[in-house]
């Protein structure tokens, strides 16, 4: 494993071992409506989520606009204040830590955003955009300053010279890699990528996802990829995770979420990917939810994906199931979870 530059004294987490443990996260929104602004409820954002994440492992989390991801990577490295449930960093109990005993905790967790141009600000040349985190941490000159920043240019396949210019001189595969340069200047350990490639060309994607998979390789960095793209989660995470109004339905390894799934909304969404190959395309069916996704205020009784599915009974209102390996090989929130190959997609 190649030394970050500038590496400094903070205790390395090897590959395999727990870097992140989230138990139980619980986030809401309040609802306030009338004149006085009274509060009538809340948004259930993410409700009792669990995982364990390793260094050197991609956690990708899967599911459709509005479900709580984002909610979900902003909330565990404490963007986002908890409502409840614990935080786990390294060991360290990070749920209720202030803002001052986080700054450290902000060195060692990044996020990489979604739009490459917003997320910069486009009054400041590249160098400036780079070397920000490192100001704001007081360590520019102790790490290296101009040089470090070039250095960090090289690592994400800029030009060094090119850092005097502004974002708006750049496509947007490249805004994405100062993005990407920026969240790297603190030598971070964990990187929660919040649809880092959506607002990219196809063909720059590809290009993106490349480079943090040789970044991850390189320095041992542990990733959480959220995506609506099954295809770009299949190519770059270990584990899965499908969630679906803010809880977790179905989790598991790579090749067994995608190979044997088992949860009726994995399913579905397994069968509208596209696919690559034209001989193999025709040969399943496309599973067509009806319905809309019930409001996050007002979530259904019972499985909250129980209104959308065909496979729904009375038990499924009463109960909601739990995250659980009912002989499927995988956890899968599905009383009656059954692995269906006929929508997998491959995993090479």
């Amino acid at each position: 494993m190649r030394a970050r530059p500038g590496e400094n004294d903070r205790r390395p987490v090897a590959k395999g071992e727990v870097i992140l443990r989230v138990e139980d996260l619980v986030k809401q929104f309040p609802v306030s409506t009338g004149l006085l602004r009274r509060h009538s409820g809340a948004v259930h954002a993410v409700d009792g989520v669990s995982f364990e994440l390793a260094a050197g492992e991609t956690l990708g989390i899967v599911g459709e606009s509005g479900c709580g991801k984002t909610t979900l990577g902003r909330t565990m490295i404490r963007l986002l204040e908890p409502g409840s449930g614990r935080i786990e960093f390294k060991g360290t109990d990070i749920t209720h830590l202030t803002r001052r005993q986080l700054r450290p905790l902000r060195r060692e967790t990044q996020i990489v955003f979604q739009d490459p141009f917003s997320s910069l600000d486009p009054r400041m040349v590249v160098r400036d955009i780079i070397a920000e985190p490192l100001r704001a941490h007081g360590i520019l000159r102790e790490s290296g300053g101009r040089r470090r920043i070039r250095e960090l240019m090289e690592v994400v396949g800029l030009n060094p010279d090119h850092d005097n210019r502004f974002p708006h001189e750049f496509s947007g595969g490249q805004r994405q890699r100062i993005g990407i340069a920026r969240a790297l200047a603190l030598n971070p350990q964990l990187l929660v990528l919040d649809e880092p490639v959506s607002a990219l060309d196809v063909s720059i994607q590809a290009q993106v996802i490349n480079l943090l998979r040789r970044i991850q390789q390189e320095f041992g960095l542990a990733y959480v990829f959220i995506s609506h793209d099954l295809t770009v989660v299949r190519h770059i995470s270990t584990h899965v995770a499908v969630m679906y109004l803010g809880k977790f339905v179905e989790t598991g390894t790579r090749d067994k979420v995608y190979g044997k799934p088992s949860h009726p909304y994995t399913q579905a969404l397994l069968s509208a990917a596209p696919i690559a190959d034209p001989a193999q395309r025709g040969r399943r069916e496309h599973i067509v939810l009806e319905g809309d996704v019930p409001n996050a205020a007002n979530p259904p009784s019972g499985c909250r994906f129980r209104t959308r599915c065909w496979k729904a009974e009375e038990v499924c209102a009463r109960q909601a199931p739990d995250l659980t390996d009912r002989g499927q090989g995988h956890p899968s929130a599905c009383h009656f979870a059954q692995v269906d190959t006929e929508v997998a997609l491959p995993t090479s």
